[in-house]
């Protein structure tokens, strides 16, 4: 899963670079609204959630806090900024592990975005709670998407058990990628 997200991304910033233009998205007009970046992350999202990892057949555990991000092993560490200041072209990088984050809202649905620190093209990686009932059991889910179009890429729940039972399981509304 995340190296679809990857290539998908990759895939986004070459088209952007060929094109030479890109159209505002969703997320970039609600940004425009807000001066600075989130401080921390919504406190709906936040805990610890297991998704399965369909192509490597593993469970992956993310766990988001107030300013940190881990999954796979790997930790992002939110900071906020202004929205108009960005790290100087070709400047060292000092935080690789940081990234910056914005709440909007998209069709109805409350979203969270991720950018890398340095990140100045593609779409980043969003993320939202969603309770959804599955065999009549509801159940609280973290939904993960990436691309302009908002694509849901999987789905994270607060058991491994439930990770695993539902990692191919998709739902009525999600929007997906076709190529």
């Amino acid at each position: 899963m995340m190296n679809r997200r990857l290539l998908v991304t990759l895939g986004m910033i070459t088209v952007m670079a060929t094109v030479g233009v890109t159209a505002p998205t969703a997320a970039q007009t609600a940004q425009a609204a807000t001066k600075y970046t989130i401080k921390a992350f919504p406190k709906r999202l936040r805990g610890t959630w297991y998704t399965y990892d369909t192509y490597n057949h593993k469970i992956v555990k993310v766990r988001i806090t107030a300013k940190k991000l881990v999954s796979d092993g790997y930790t992002s560490r939110l900071h906020s900024r202004k929205v108009t200041s960005y790290p100087k072209q070709g400047a060292k990088m000092k935080h690789p592990s940081w990234i910056i984050g914005y709440n909007f809202t998209y069709k109805g649905e409350k979203w969270t975005q991720t950018y890398g620190w340095y990140q100045s093209a593609g779409d980043g990686e969003y993320y939202r709670k969603i309770d959804h009932r599955i065999n009549g059991k509801k159940y609280a889910t973290l939904q993960m998407a990436g691309g302009a179009g908002i694509w849901t890429d999987g789905y994270g729940y607060h058991s491994k058990k439930a990770a695993k039972a539902n990692g191919y399981r998709w739902f009525k509304g999600d929007r997906h990628q076709t190529f």
